[in-house]
């Protein structure tokens, strides 16, 4: 089973809104995906309704105050990734 965690993905705020952020995430995506991950997940700070808004656009349903399930397989059993305090977990497809 292979699973993409996004981290650290960061554009510095003088070149914000053209789209970096939007290239990087659609590579790492495809990335993944041409390596077999079939899930993305991450965390991020609650109270930041930006990336809340950025990572709706980009297909990922917010788990507000949830865990993700990173499902197993015959040979492995399903498991969660929960978030830290004041965090909040999206996960998609892929």
């Amino acid at each position: 089973m292979a699973y993409a965690k996004i981290r650290a993905l960061a554009v510095a705020e003088d070149q914000r809104r053209q789209g970096i952020a939007s290239a990087l995430l659609t590579n790492a995506l495809a990335i993944h995906r041409d390596h077999r991950a079939f899930l993305a997940y991450g965390q991020f700070t609650a109270a930041d309704a930006g990336l809340a808004r950025f990572y709706r656009r980009h297909g990922f349903t917010i788990h507000a105050g949830e865990s993700v399930l990173l499902p197993g397989s015959s040979r492995y059993r399903d498991v969660g990734a929960s978030p830290l305090p004041g965090e909040q977990m999206f996960s998609r497809t892929i």
